[in-house]
C-alpha cells in the first residue's frame, strides 16, 4: 500500500511540474518575441543550426518529452502494476482510470488539437486537472488503508 500511495502522489506532483514547465516554455516564448526573435515557419520548419528560444526551450523539452512521455506514462503505468498486489479498495480502477487520462494527454487530446482545433488544447488542461485529481484521491485512499491498520479484505472466492 505504501508504493501505491507514493506512485500516486508522485503522479499528482508530476502533473504540477508539467503545468510549472509549459508555463516556463510559453513566458520564454514570450521574452524571446520581446527581445526581437520572430517565431514563424520558417522557424518552425528549422532542422539544423536553430535558432535557440533560450530556456523556453528547457521547459518544452521537460513538459513535452522527460516528463510528458517518459516519466508520467512510467509511473502511471508502475501504479497499474502495483494496484493488483496493494489491496487499497477500488485501487485496481483509480489506478486504470489514471492510465487511460494519461492515453487522452498523450495521444488523443493532441492529436484532436492538431488536427480538429486548438480548442482541444484546453481540454488538455482539464484532463490534466483530472489527472492530478484521481491521483490524489488514489493516494489518498492508499493513506486511509494504511491509516486503518486493517488489512483490506480480498474478494470472496466464489462458492461453487
Amino acid at each position: 500500500m505504501k508504493a501505491y500511495r507514493i506512485l500516486a502522489y508522485t503522479i499528482a506532483v508530476l502533473v504540477v511540474v508539467q503545468a510549472g514547465a509549459i508555463a516556463w516554455g510559453f513566458f520564454g516564448v514570450t521574452n524571446f518575441i520581446d527581445d526581437g526573435g520572430v517565431i514563424d515557419q520558417e522557424f518552425l520548419d528549422c532542422t539544423e543550426d536553430c535558432e535557440s528560444i533560450g530556456s523556453a526551450d528547457t521547459g518544452f523539452a521537460i513538459h513535452m518529452f522527460f516528463n510528458g512521455l517518459i516519466l508520467i506514462p512510467l509511473v502511471s503505468l508502475t501504479l497499474l502494476i502495483v494496484s493488483f498486489f496493494a489491496k487499497v479498495p477500488k485501487g485496481v480502477v483509480l489506478a486504470a482510470t489514471i492510465v487511460v487520462l494519461v492515453i487522452l494527454q498523450i495521444l488523443v487530446l493532441p492529436g484532436l488539437s492538431r488536427s480538429v482545433g486548438s480548442g482541444f488544447g484546453a481540454l488538455h488542461g482539464i484532463n490534466a486537472l483530472v489527472l492530478m485529481g484521481v491521483a490524489i484521491m488514489a493516494g489518498q485512499r492508499a493513506s486511509a488503508a494504511l491509516a486503518s491498520g486493517e488489512p483490506v479484505p480480498s474478494p470472496a472466492a466464489p462458492t461453487v
